[in-house]
């Protein structure tokens, strides 16, 4: 059974932008999982699991 999409969303270091990565997409971003889409900068993990009321605020990365 499984649950629905697992996300781990990130917040810019550097621009400060809130987006998310679906944890199924690790294999497809290799190295730039969890990269800011806007700047290329590491991003703090802020939150890891399943879609919920706080991962509203984050921008989808696809």
């Amino acid at each position: 059974m499984t649950w629905g999409a697992q996300y781990m969303c990130y917040t810019c270091k550097k621009c400060g932008k809130k987006y998310k990565y679906a944890i199924d997409l690790i294999g497809d971003f290799g190295a730039d999982f969890g990269k800011c889409p806007v700047c290329g900068s590491d991003g703090d993990l802020t939150y890891e699991g399943p879609v919920s009321p706080e991962t509203s605020q984050y921008e989808e990365v696809d």
